[in-house]
């Protein structure tokens, strides 16, 4: 009896935590929404690819374009360099943002590196945005590449 009475106690202040304030909000922005698009996608006859897609939005499409793009021109070692959102945001006032460098490797497999970052040193591609268009430029030097950071550099690195 003394089990089944801290159970009940325990699942009605758990179900009185969520239904006020806060937690509710939370509870039904999080966990509710995730499991209401789960059960979308399972009965959906929609592809591994197009669920994706359509889960991870726009940085999974660019960055898969992308990785389709290197292995077609059979790129050896490529370490790609993302221009800042904040140039996005602030200057071509697109809600674009590109995936963080640790969220792009686990896409695609491929490396890549930020702004700000300790290894862009490394980087001999730059992925920029041009129009509509996703653009892939070889850095071909160091000279160059100072050249980039010296461009991007009013723009912060953000999330």
């Amino acid at each position: 009896m003394k089990v089944f009475l801290l159970t009940a106690v325990s699942v009605s202040t758990i179900a009185l935590v969520l239904s006020l304030g806060y937690y509710r909000t939370w509870f039904l922005d999080k966990p509710l929404a995730y499991w209401d698009a789960f059960r979308m996608e399972s009965s959906s006859h929609a592809g591994i690819e197009e669920i994706r897609q359509s889960r991870y939005g726009l940085a999974y499409t660019i960055s898969m374009k992308i990785k389709e793009a290197v292995e077609k021109k059979k790129m050896g070692d490529p370490v790609i360099l993302f221009e800042p959102n904040s140039y996005y945001r602030d200057s071509l006032h697109m809600d674009l943002h590109v995936p963080e460098p640790a969220v792009f490797y686990y896409y695609t497999g491929l490396r890549s590196v930020w702004m700000n970052s300790p290894d862009i040193g490394k980087a001999n591609y730059l992925i920029r945005v041009a129009g509509r268009e996703v653009k892939m430029d070889m850095i071909r030097s160091p000279e160059q590449l100072q050249r980039i950071i010296a461009h991007y550099q009013k723009f912060i690195p953000i999330l």
